[in-house]
């Protein structure tokens, strides 16, 4: 039942920067520990992750015949945070000098090592790119979620919030 579950206590208390794939900012002995470990109490095969750093849901399935693990739930994070940044994302920031700065000045230090031109969905999380776990909080994920949405409503469907902080 959604909301009721245990999360997997490497799920609370891991820090890694997201900017990083997994196995690179995850100690490799940790890594190889983690990645196959289901990230909670009982089998989870959806989860929907949202979090304050961020506007959008971020829908994670298990791969067929497993159950959601730490390890996908790591590695897709990272990887739905590579993708970029959609024309009506930056509508969002367009009026917020403050949030639309701090963007930017993460795209340009990104540049620096992958070379993409275009803002990436990781350079919204500014100068806070370390992932500091998943929590629940139960009043911003019904602020959150758009009403009737049978992706993220199911009964299938665990949500958690994905906490950010600065290196």
């Amino acid at each position: 039942m959604p909301g009721k579950l245990r999360l997997n206590a490497t799920l609370e208390s891991m820090r890694f920067d997201i900017r990083k794939p997994p196995r690179e900012g995850i100690a490799q002995s940790a890594w190889q520990q983690i990645k196959d470990t289901p990230a909670f109490s009982t089998p989870t095969y959806k989860v929907c992750i949202i979090s304050k750093a961020f506007p959008w849901p971020i829908i994670i399935r298990a791969p067929a015949g497993s159950v959601v693990t730490c390890g996908t739930i790591f590695d897709e994070l990272h990887r739905r945070l590579q993708a970029h940044i959609t024309d009506a994302e930056w509508a969002i920031v367009a009026v917020d000098s403050v949030r639309k700065k701090a963007i930017e000045k993460a795209a340009r230090s990104r540049r620096e090592k992958d070379k993409d031109r275009r803002l990436k969905r990781i350079d919204w999380l500014g100068d806070t790119p370390v992932f500091q776990g998943l929590v629940q909080d139960e009043g911003f994920k019904k602020q959150i979620h758009l009403p009737g949405n049978e992706i993220v409503e199911d009964a299938e469907t665990e949500t958690w919030v994905a906490r950010f902080g600065k290196l």
